[in-house]
């Protein structure tokens, strides 16, 4: 009787759910109505986030298979990172003509997911 009552529940709360999202009624965490918001002005606020940094090191290892390089690099004033040797993801396939084990390089880089991206190498 009691999986029933607690089934019943969750069927109801699901479906005054539903019922909510369908009126439109889409606020933000401060209350304010968001539905007649310009979609344009919610795109440019995730991209604004992705900013871009800069580190110059000397690669260590470059894995094209997996697509990665591992560089040594200085500090990064950006994102207060002290200088270490850790590996970036290289998405343009492109790059790795510019990245060789030994070689000095300043990349640029960006945080995608959990991941920190090359976007440029110089």
């Amino acid at each position: 009787m009691k999986s029933v009552s607690t089934l019943s529940l969750m069927l109801a709360l699901s479906m005054s759910e539903a019922a909510f999202a369908q009126s439109g009624a889409v606020k933000n965490m401060d209350g304010m109505d968001m539905k007649n918001m310009p979609m344009a002005n919610m795109n440019s606020v995730s991209s604004a986030k992705t900013a871009i940094h800069q580190a110059t090191g000397v690669v260590r290892a470059v894995d094209t298979a997996k697509g990665t390089v591992t560089l040594a690099h200085g500090p990064v004033k950006s994102l207060n990172w002290p200088a270490m040797t850790m590996t970036f993801v290289v998405k343009d396939k492109m790059l790795f003509g510019k990245l060789a084990a030994d070689k000095k390089v300043t990349i640029d880089f960006s945080k995608l997911g959990a991941d920190y991206v090359v976007t440029a190498v110089n």
